[in-house]
């Protein structure tokens, strides 16, 4: 039996993943992202899996005439043009959830990072400044004020963090409210609001978990800022597009607000120079929130499971296109 052809966008997230692959495809690998570049490649391959900060656009599906399926490396997808993806007939696959405990504790850990005032003091104690210890402030974490905007599967796993463990009072943010959403937000002992004013104007710590797409690129900007208590802090381990950059800057800069924590940026990475890194009231990491040894294990070898079993014509799970499963696996 013929192998598929997969096109391999740099690496993936764990070598059990490209084993996998390697095991039951013939694997054209590629590191040079030029647009040019793949859509040479992408001509004779029956599938693509990728990861950021590659993209998959209209003009490379086009070149792409014999692929019957395109796989992002991990959780997102808004690095592939999946609107034109599924108006081929194109099954766009992800693993989504499998990140949410990961990015989960990365997001607390930024939050008990800011209260702590921790890459200060490391700072300042680097210097050989003890006495850094009765100049700077640390705060407790017990009875704060935390908003979550979003409640997906992350936002979940925060929420059980800072409520259970932390002893936090939580609010979460929805645009509608369903049965499910309050059946987890009562038997947690949480708030739900579809006022996002509210959140940004009563919260002490505000952690954003939206997916970044066409409505919400922005969707955090100046007003929301101007809302916060000058002594909350943002946390972002969700998409860097969600957030005006520039208008955080500002607040960051005239101390509308007390401080803030990205693990994301837009674009990514962020340019060496950009203003935001030079914030001093601002942790940042290279978007490595849902980049565990264990979350990478998990991602790839599902990954690469499920876009093999769609390349062998059996339906997928975790397809982020559903509507073309009649058409693609008939």
């Amino acid at each position: 039996m013929t192998k598929p052809k997969i096109l391999q966008i740099l690496s993936m997230y764990h070598e059990a993943g490209e084993k996998i692959l390697q095991d039951g495809a013939e694997i054209i690998r590629t590191d040079n992202i030029d647009q040019a570049n793949l859509c040479k490649l992408v001509k004779d391959v029956d599938g693509i899996v990728l990861r950021a900060p590659c993209k998959i656009t209209k003009e490379i599906i086009d070149a792409a005439v014999n692929v019957k399926v395109i796989s992002g490396a991990g959780v997102g997808l808004d690095n592939i043009d999946v609107s034109y993806a599924t108006e081929k007939g194109i099954p766009v696959l992800h693993a989504p959830a499998v990140n949410s405990v990961s990015t989960a504790e990365h997001a607390v850990t930024l939050l008990m990072a800011l209260s702590k005032t921790l890459i200060p003091f490391h700072t300042e104690m680097s210097k050989g400044n003890y006495d850094s210890r009765i100049r700077l402030k640390a705060y407790e974490l017990k009875g704060k004020r935390a908003g979550l905007v979003g409640f997906g599967s992350i936002a979940k796993e925060v929420a059980k963090r800072l409520k259970k463990g932390l002893e936090m009072d939580v609010t979460v943010w929805v645009r509608k409210y369903d049965e499910q959403k309050h059946c987890f937000a009562k038997e947690l002992g949480i708030n739900l609001t579809t006022d996002l004013n509210e959140i940004f104007q009563t919260d002490d710590f505000i952690s954003l978990h939206i997916p970044l797409t066409a409505h919400t690129r922005g969707f955090i900007n100046k007003h929301h800022f101007e809302l916060m208590k000058p002594s909350a802090y943002l946390i972002n381990t969700a998409r860097g597009g969600i957030v005006n950059h520039e208008d955080l800057y500002e607040a960051l800069i005239n101390g509308k607000i007390a401080g803030a924590a990205l693990d994301v940026f837009d674009p990514e990475p962020p340019p060496k120079d950009h203003p935001i890194l030079t914030c001093p009231n601002i942790i940042v990491t290279p978007h490595v929130g849902g980049t565990t040894v264990e979350c990478n294990y998990k991602m790839a070898t599902t990954v690469a499971t499920n876009l093999l079993k769609a390349l062998n014509g059996e339906i997928p799970n975790n397809i982020g296109n559903p509507e073309v499963i009649n058409r693609a696996f008939n």
